[in-house]
Order: C-alpha cells, then structure tokens, then sequence
C-alpha cells in the first residue's frame, strides 16, 4: 500500500534496516539491563540516542469528576513548557 509513497535512496534503505534497532531490544530484553527503566531508546535510522526530553511538568492533584477535569488540565497544558521534537527543538503550537 505504500510502496511507491516516497522513493528511498540505497543508502536510506540501509540506514533503516531492522538490523540496527534490533540489538538495542535484545539488549533491553537481557539480564544486563535489568537495572534500566523508565528510559526511552531512540534507534534506527544510523544512530542509537537515549531520549532526554522526559521532565514532569506543572502538575495538580487527582480530580474524579471529568466534567471538572478539562478546565484544570487546560491551564497545566497552558504552563507546561512547549513540546519538542525528537531532535529537543520546540514544536510550535
């Protein structure tokens, strides 16, 4: 279905092989990451990164009550920084 959407060079090609994100998960799936969590792994594409843009943002306490909720979540979203791109650059909004 989408085969012809967007022609890849060889080298586009290569660089996305499964090949290079599959050790990172066999390593994650092994003994000697046991003590890894909450990190996410960027992989593929010729490079292997360790994401850092996971920061706890402006934050309230539980509210049950959806109809309550919205308003609330709202005005976190207004004070949490922009969001970022894989690369950390802002994504305008």
């Amino acid at each position: 279905m989408t085969e012809k959407l967007r022609e890849r060079s060889e080298e586009d090609i290569k660089r996305r092989n499964p090949r290079w994100v599959a050790p990172i998960v066999v390593w994650l799936a092994s003994e000697e990451s046991s003590d890894v969590t909450g990190r996410v792994f960027e992989a593929g594409d010729g490079i292997l990164k360790v994401a850092e843009g996971w920061h706890a943002g402006p934050g309230i306490d539980p509210v049950q009550d959806p109809n309550e909720l919205g308003p609330r979540v709202i005005e976190l979203i207004r004070k949490a920084r922009p969001n970022a791109d894989i690369w950390g650059r802002e994504i305008a909004s």
